[in-house]
């Protein structure tokens, strides 16, 4: 077996032209070093190597998701190749679940390509290859979705408005995060499967707010959470204070007559 799995291996180095593998044959061995970054277990795998690649954007990296090979093609021995190894491996279904999601995705735009890092973030915010990590207010990991056109298609919304969420930072809708990259390392998503029923809720409740624009979070002066309303001319309504001063001490993050305005939740 392993023999026959060498010979696979043999038969198809002169036709791959993966970077990694054109540098190791230029430069040598000795000029690269391996470096474990992270011990995670193997359900989530596929989850942090996803963020490691959209983080660090690794040039030798011809993959834009964790354990990704979509859209890639290899020779026909190296279809055979993995295809052998492939019959020595077992995933829980939990594992499976967690590769599916990790397999979304387009064709790699970097393939045998040279491109700054500048370019190559451009590339991948116009084609949303990236997963979408949805955070609420209290900034806890509720569940990951493959992509930008996946989730702008169930939520109602469009690309360039949930590409700018992610780009500032903002609470969309007034309640939610969306990042392409966990905010800590150890985020472990809430739910699971992006298609589970407790998904679904989400994504429907997240429509609803549609006619949300920008939430707005009153405190007392001793950051007591008053109320979540659901913009400002609501606060307006409740506190008869002016919608321009509600604004600007919002932006100034200062309080006013005992309250404190605030588009996202304050950290007490």
């Amino acid at each position: 077996m392993i023999n026959y799995l060498n010979n696979a291996f043999l038969k198809s180095k002169p036709n791959n032209n993966m970077p990694i593998v054109k540098a190791l044959l230029k430069y040598g061995q000795d000029n690269f070093a391996v470096l474990i970054v992270e011990y995670v277990d193997l359900e989530n795998l596929s989850i942090r190597e996803t963020y490691y690649i959209t983080h660090l954007l690794p040039y030798y990296n011809v993959l834009k998701e964790g354990y990704s090979s979509v859209c890639y093609k290899h020779t026909e021995a190296t279809k055979e190749l993995l295809s052998l190894l492939a019959k020595n491996r077992t995933h829980t279904d939990k594992t499976k679940a967690l590769l599916a999601r990790a397999l979304t995705g387009e064709n790699n735009p970097f393939f045998n390509k040279n491109h700054s890092v500048e370019s190559k973030l451009r590339i991948i915010e116009a084609k949303s290859a990236y997963p979408v990590y949805i955070y609420n207010s209290l900034k806890k990991l509720l569940v990951i979705f493959p992509s930008v056109k996946t989730l702008a298609n169930l939520i109602k919304s469009n690309h360039p408005t949930i590409v700018s969420n992610i780009k500032n930072g903002t609470l969309f809708r007034g309640e939610w995060y969306f990042s392409n990259i966990p905010f800590n390392i150890s985020d472990i998503p809430l739910i699971s499967d992006w298609s589970s029923k407790e998904s679904k809720d989400l994504i429907s409740e997240i429509s609803n707010s549609s006619h949300i624009k920008k939430g707005v979070f009153v405190y007392d002066i001793n950051k007591n959470l008053i109320g979540k309303f659901e913009g400002v001319m609501h606060v307006r309504k409740e506190l008869n204070i002016s919608h321009v001063t509600i604004k600007k001490h919002a932006l100034l993050n200062k309080p006013y007559k005992g309250y404190i305005f605030s588009y996202e939740r304050l950290d007490v």
